[in-house]
């Protein structure tokens, strides 16, 4: 009988500092090649400069980490995860990212803050970046706003799910390091979440809340979300499209007919049911 093939997705920032008080963090995702679906119980193994420094087992989801890096040396190194397989599933390796370690650049840090959700309302996050410019005495580190927004990404992992983590890319725009992240479920449960910074030409990457993850209730709900936009098509023009966001394919609106081809895939949250305006 044929294994059955799988795949690596890896997330971990791109630049570090030297120095035995900074390091970095990686998360992988083991999942089917074919389907999708996480796979349980599983050992991947994580390279720095193609030797093996740590392990860790997969949960149901097929997810795990954080793994802690800490390259100690100035320059670029090469950071993959692999899964060696088994008598089910066919070995892989992720893609291999560069870490840019610079003792010039200048140390970051994140705070997360998240309160419980409930009848599926957006879900509004304070995030803020701080500059590091020293360590006090207590080891509690001052810090500044950055000089410019900062690009980050936000994960959402749903633990009853088997499909992998869902990002949302957003930027920071207060002048202060600041700023709110918005993120709609559409669905009960206990999710957890995290904030990333990838790091740039001048500052470290980042993890919310030192790589920890952030647990987020969501409870209620009165219906499934929806909206409707207009887009331009070249040569058709343009079409009045309702989205409706849901695990199962929901009713045509009055005055609307199906549009499959429009549809979106939201991963944990559901499907994006697509329907075009009828016209008059």
């Amino acid at each position: 009988m044929a294994k059955i093939p799988t795949e690596l997705y890896i997330y971990v920032p791109k630049r570090s500092a030297k120095a035995s008080s900074l390091y970095t963090n990686a998360w992988c995702n083991l999942t089917r090649k074919d389907t999708g679906e996480g796979i349980f119980g599983k050992t991947v193994l994580l390279f720095l400069d193609n030797a093996n420094i740590s392990q860790a087992y997969t949960d149901k989801s097929g997810y795990t980490g954080p793994f802690d890096i800490n390259p100690r040396a100035v320059g670029l190194h090469t950071i993959y995860v692999s899964f060696e397989g088994d008598e089910d599933y066919e070995p892989c390796k992720s893609e291999e990212i560069t870490l840019v370690c610079n003792p010039n650049l200048a140390s970051t840090r994140i705070v997360m803050n998240a309160a419980p959700v409930s009848d599926f309302a957006p879900l509004t996050l304070e995030v803020t970046g701080f500059i590091q410019e020293r360590y006090v005495e207590a080891g509690v580190p001052k810090g500044r706003p950055p000089a410019y927004s900062l690009p980050l990404d936000l994960m959402v992992f749903d633990p009853n799910s088997t499909k992998r983590l869902q990002k949302v890319k957003t930027t920071s725009s207060y002048p202060d390091g600041t700023f709110e992240m918005q993120y709609t479920f559409t669905k009960p449960g206990t999710y957890s979440i995290f904030v990333n910074f990838l790091g740039d030409a001048k500052y470290i990457s980042a993890w919310s809340n030192n790589g920890q993850t952030t647990a987020i209730t969501v409870t209620g709900g009165s219906g499934p979300l929806s909206w409707e936009e207009t887009i331009t098509i070249a040569l058709t023009g343009t079409k009045v499209i309702k989205r409706i966001i849901s695990q199962t394919e929901p009713t045509a609106p009055d005055g609307y007919d199906r549009a499959p081809e429009y549809d979106l895939d939201w991963g944990v949250m559901g499907k994006a049911w697509a329907f075009v305006k009828k016209t008059a």
